[in-house]
């Protein structure tokens, strides 16, 4: 999926949003690392700190500023990282950022 300029040709990223099925939501994970959701940059907080991708499909400008102002790493997030982090947060520039910590991670494979 090549998304790192926001267009309105969003077929890739629709097309997986269809494979969702009761899931609110799928997180993108591109060359065995996390990237965003199909909607949002994601965040994960692992080891006491807050993670960013350090390759979005799309460099958000929220991202870019809570990075800037420290509140965001960016760092590799692999999927087993993801596992374990206790929280994890959304941000775009209609929902900033969006703390969820009751949340349940399903495989592609899980009916």
């Amino acid at each position: 999926i090549l998304y790192n300029k926001k267009s309105i040709n969003r077929q890739d990223i629709n097309n997986l949003s269809l494979q969702k099925n009761d899931c609110n939501e799928i997180i993108i994970i591109k060359n065995n690392l996390i990237t965003d959701t199909s909607i949002a940059n994601i965040a994960i907080y692992y080891n006491n700190q807050w993670l960013c991708t350090k390759e979005p499909l799309l460099e958000g400008t929220t991202m870019k500023r809570l990075i800037n102002n420290g509140i965001l790493k960016e760092e590799d997030i692999t999927i087993n990282m993801l596992k374990q982090s206790s929280k994890i947060a959304l941000m775009n520039a209609m929902i900033d950022f969006d703390i969820i910590t009751n949340f349940k991670l399903k495989d592609s494979n899980d009916k």
